[in-house]
């Protein structure tokens, strides 16, 4: 029976040390806005309230940093939900009304990066969000992102859905 539960570890260990350590999921949106309108929503860390889907939980702390928008604009939490915890999304790259890259820390760790595209069309603009997760320590991170990855794909549309709305208030 032992050699058994070793085996079973072995082979989840094995799989997930093949599993990829870093995952991107993205998803897009044609909205009806101009570019220089949907980048001013989405880099001024003010507006996230309005559409960032994460706000939900009653016991978060956000802090938003002065300026709020920016190069080093920083956005932190901390939950009393454990799963939640504490984190920041810091604005480090931005080409104005083309594209808002975020560095993802989670507790301690640099989780990833949001990446925001914006590409203007002649009556609409097409937004991208590409969320990039990097789980390099732990493998029942990367199981758990290959298993969510659909339900995370659907938040990146409601995101954009959101912020979409918000620009025809």
């Amino acid at each position: 029976m032992i050699w058994l539960i070793v085996v079973l570890v072995s082979v989840y260990i094995g799989i997930g040390i093949c599993l990829p350590s870093t995952f991107t999921i993205s998803n897009s949106l044609n909205m009806r806005g101009n570019s220089k309108d949907i980048y001013q929503r989405i880099e001024d860390f003010n507006n996230w309230n309005d559409w960032a889907i994460w706000n939900e939980d009653d016991s978060m702390l956000i802090t938003i940093s002065k300026p709020s928008k920016g190069i080093g604009a920083k956005y932190s939490w901390q939950s009393k939900i454990k799963e939640i915890k504490d984190g920041s999304i810091t604005l480090t790259e931005a080409s104005e009304e083309h594209f808002l890259t975020y560095q993802v820390q989670y507790s301690k760790l640099k989780r990833g990066k949001i990446l925001f595209n914006l590409e203007e069309k002649e009556k609409e603009t097409v937004v991208k969000c590409s969320l990039t997760i990097n789980n390099k320590r732990k493998i029942f991170s990367r199981y758990f992102t290959l298993f969510i990855r659909g339900s995370i794909v659907r938040n990146i549309y409601e995101v954009l859905s959101k912020i979409d709305e918000g620009l025809s208030n």
